[in-house]
């Protein structure tokens, strides 16, 4: 398949046109700004005179992004005009051209926290201005379509790590080489996540399955705790897990007080993604071991 990937120098754009290459396919990135690339803001893309013939699938990963410190991640026009606009408008060009099967990379993060596992159905509440933005272009991605024969599957990610990622994870793993003692022990908070291999497949299933239609929660399966992955990592590296039980009620006070209670739910609060759907409706298994993605992870980490 010809297959066109926006966001394609991204963390995981890069690690998807290898990946869809080794497969067969003919990835081809969607290159944005200079005299022959895509309009940079994709809003304007209708009227560029560059789309290539004989695109069958198009998987939009292109996104605003901004660290959560950096004051752009509250800029909610920015968002909406690049994750919400930008992929309406996309949409409804790959449409134009025929395109049969489009796929949207949104996140879990348009759901709401919860102490259990959540499915597709689960209350739609985002937890940020970035996932309001991506819930907002997963609307618009229905408009543009809708009526049309161009397919739209959106996979809700959730953290994606893996070598040269600096996700949440990463951060996490670069912690772990502390020799202190850590505060993750003791809880059963647990969190889904997704290694890049992963979710290059489930993102190539996504563009090339028939029965991919449809919105989908997406994980590497088990969840893990944060003392989990501290743990495994000092285990690797042949360290003592050295964690110690948080004062967990002490912390949530804390961080209400300071306003770090999102801070707070990332390290201490559950949030377990139900992917039997896409597994179910695809066939999918993940092909990576959260262990083998972990310590994939590691390796890159050593040089940084």
């Amino acid at each position: 398949m010809r297959i066109l990937v926006s966001g394609a120098t991204g963390f995981i754009g890069r690690a998807l046109l290898t990946h869809l290459a080794a497969l067969g396919h003919e990835p081809m990135a969607l290159k944005r700004g200079g005299p022959d690339g895509a309009p940079a803001d994709l809003a304007g893309i209708d009227a560029w005179t560059g789309w290539p013939a004989g695109i069958e699938a198009v998987v939009h990963l292109g996104a605003l992004n901004p660290a959560r410190s950096d004051p752009a991640s509250r800029d909610d026009a920015a968002l909406m005009a690049a994750n919400a606009n930008g992929t309406k408008a996309l949409a409804r060009r790959a449409s134009a051209e025929g395109v049969r099967r489009f796929v949207f990379a949104s996140t879990n993060l348009v759901h709401a926290a919860a102490e259990t596992p959540i499915d597709e159905n689960a209350p739609l509440r985002p937890q940020n201005a970035y996932a309001a933005s991506k819930l907002a272009g997963e609307t618009g991605l229905a408009q543009a379509l809708a009526g049309t024969a161009t397919r739209a599957t959106i996979l809700r990610l959730p953290p994606v790590y893996g070598p040269g990622g600096r996700g949440g994870v990463a951060a996490l793993l670069k912690l772990a080489r502390s020799p202190l003692p850590l505060p993750f022990a003791g809880h059963a908070a647990r969190r889904s996540f997704l290694s890049l291999r992963n979710g290059v497949d489930a993102l190539t299933v996504a563009a090339t399955s028939p029965e991919a239609e449809g919105t989908f929660l997406v994980s590497d399966g088990a969840p893990w705790s944060v003392g989990d992955i501290v743990a495994f990592a000092r285990r690797v590296e042949g360290r003592p897990a050295r964690l110690v039980a948080p004062p967990t009620g002490l912390l949530r006070l804390a961080a209400r007080a300071s306003g770090q209670q999102a801070t707070f739910d990332r390290l201490y609060g559950s949030f377990v993604m139900d992917d039997r759907r896409f597994r179910t409706a695809t066939g999918w298994t993940p092909p990576q071991s959260v262990e083998a993605g972990l310590r994939e992870t590691m390796e890159g980490l050593k040089d940084a």
